[in-house]
Parts: C-alpha cells; sequence; structure tokens
C-alpha cells in the first residue's frame, strides 16, 4: 500500500474503516508490526515494535534448535495472542502469566557469546518468515492460547474455562507425553489446601481428597477436598502440578501425585508442534490442527 492509497484511505473510506475496524492500523502498519509495551519482571514498562517482542517471545516460549516449522506456528500463534490483548487495551508481561519474554541481555546470558549470534537469527528467521500474519475466526483475530505439553490429546476451552470457543476445541497430539511426580506429605497438603489430614487415618484421608469428576479427556474435573468441591484447576495451583490430567496415589508417606503433560492444554501444544514438524508437517498445517475452522492472513 502507498503512502498517498493510504491517505486516501484515511480521508474518503469511513465504510472501509467501518468493516476493519481495528485492522486498519494493522494494515498502515510498519514492517515491524504496531507497537507493543512490555512490563519486565523488574515493573520497567518497554515499547517496542511487535516483530522484536516476538523474538524474544519465541526465545522465551521455545528452543531456538527446534524446528523451524514448529517455530513458526509458534511465531503466528504468540502474534495473534499479543495483538488480540492489545487491542484489549491491556499491557503485556514477560512471564506466564501473558507470555514469556527475554530481553536481548536475558538471552545472552542464557546462550552465552558463542552460540546467541546464531540462535537470535533463527528465531529471526520464523519471525520474519509469518511477517504479520495472524489467526482470524470469521472477521477477528483470535485468541490464540498455547501450553507445554498436552500429554497427547488438548483440551477444549470449555472443559477448563467453562466458555465454548469453536477453534479451541479437543483434537489428537503426536506429543511424547511428559510425566511427572509429584509427593506430599499430610502436613504440606495442610498448608497447601486448609485441610488436617496430618490428624486422620489412612482411610480417612483418602476419602478426605478424592477426584469427583473428570472431563471427556480424562483430567480432573473437581476434585472432592475436607468436604468441600473445588476446581482441577483451583487443585492443579494450590499444589503447583504441572497439569490436570493426574493420578492420585496414597501410601505410607502421603500423596503421591502423578501427572501427564503440562500447562492447560488448550490450544496449541508447543511439544506437538515440534512433533509435527519433525514429521514434515508445514506450520500452516500446524496452526490449521491445533486451531480447527481458523484461517491465516496477513494483516500488515
Amino acid at each position: 500500500m502507498t503512502a498517498v492509497t493510504a491517505s486516501l484511505l484515511l480521508v474518503l473510506a469511513i465504510p472501509w474503516l467501518s468493516l476493519y475496524g481495528p485492522y486498519l492500523r494493522l494494515r498502515l502498519s510498519p514492517e515491524t508490526g504496531p507497537e507493543v509495551t512490555v512490563r519486565t519482571e523488574q515493573d520497567t514498562l518497554l515499547r517496542m515494535p511487535m516483530e522484536e517482542y516476538l523474538v524474544g517471545v519465541l526465545a522465551g516460549e521455545m528452543m531456538p534448535q527446534d524446528p523451524p516449522e514448529a517455530l513458526k506456528a509458534m511465531a503466528v500463534a504468540a502474534r495473534s495472542f499479543a495483538w488480540l490483548r492489545v487491542e484489549r487495551g491491556e499491557r503485556l508481561c514477560a512471564t506466564v502469566h501473558c507470555q514469556v519474554w527475554l530481553s536481548p541481555e536475558e538471552r545472552l546470558r542464557r546462550w552465552g557469546a558463542l552460540q546467541t549470534p546464531r540462535f537470535t537469527e533463527r528465531l529471526l528467521s520464523a519471525v520474519a518468515a509469518t511477517r504479520g500474519q495472524m489467526l482470524l475466526y470469521g472477521n477477528k483475530v483470535i485468541d490464540a492460547t498455547y501450553h507445554a505439553s498436552c500429554g497427547g490429546r488438548t483440551e477444549s476451552a470449555a472443559a477448563v474455562w467453562g466458555r465454548e470457543i469453536p477453534y479451541l476445541q479437543s483434537v489428537s497430539c503426536p506429543e511424547k507425553a511428559d510425566l511427572r511426580e509429584a509427593r506430599f506429605t499430610p502436613g504440606e497438603l495442610d498448608a497447601r489446601l486448609g485441610t488436617t489430614l496430618a490428624t486422620m487415618g489412612a482411610k480417612e484421608r483418602r476419602n478426605a481428597v478424592e477426584v469427583v469428576d473428570k472431563t471427556e479427556t480424562g483430567r480432573v474435573k473437581r476434585v472432592r477436598v475436607a468436604g468441600e468441591e473445588i476446581e482441577g484447576t483451583r487443585f492443579r495451583s494450590a499444589l503447583g502440578l504441572a497439569s490436570t490430567d493426574l493420578r492420585l496415589n496414597w501410601d505410607g508417606s502421603g500423596l503421591r501425585v502423578e501427572t501427564r503433560g503440562h500447562g492447560h492444554a488448550v490450544g496449541l501444544c508447543q511439544a506437538g508442534a515440534v512433533a509435527m514438524a519433525e514429521k514434515g508437517d508445514c506450520y500452516e498445517r500446524i496452526l490449521s490442527h491445533y486451531y480447527p475452522g481458523t484461517r491465516l492472513e496477513t494483516l500488515y
């Protein structure tokens, strides 16, 4: 789009503006994309172009050695995720509450002087190859949520957050399951859950903490804790567990919790994206698999 065309659109194309709304700013953005504001862990606000920001997100969310197609898929998901929040007027943070973002200094400390140039180039290539591309459902940029590992099948948004979202449905995933184990003594459980398990006998403890409902994919939906039913997501958070795909096993020393996967399991599975890329799938195929019914569009 030329400068003259852009000016005419701004002056004359009111219907075009009404139709595309927030996408007008995107379509008139420079090659580096619209600017985003990031709050660092040091509580500093940094403003930077979207494409520059995405390099730091890929550094924080993926491995530079991951297959290029997986990195491209992640770049599109991260761009869509960020843009939707910018449009809502939200600030982006640099942690898992938003998207993990690493500054150039943090990348240098993590990778070292020898590897940093090569790793940075790989991430820059993935971002440049997908410049301005976002995922849309209908005429809106999607909420492109993602997670580290789903354990073999992703979860629907309705099962996790109680909201039906057409493009966030449960789909199969080719990743190798990420299995973990955590152990808790009765005293540790009391401190985290507000129970009195340390004063109970073994049989009472089993009845005091038990799974009462699961989602269709087998993840824990509700847990009974000392007579009160709580959401599986709340139980996971209280115990600091990797996921709600879990099994409870009581033994003589306390509770052993086995988990499969890492994260909420909704949307793109990063481990699954890597597995698909290793099998030869392109990033467009990866994205259409994890976000069914969406389309890829270049918005700037």
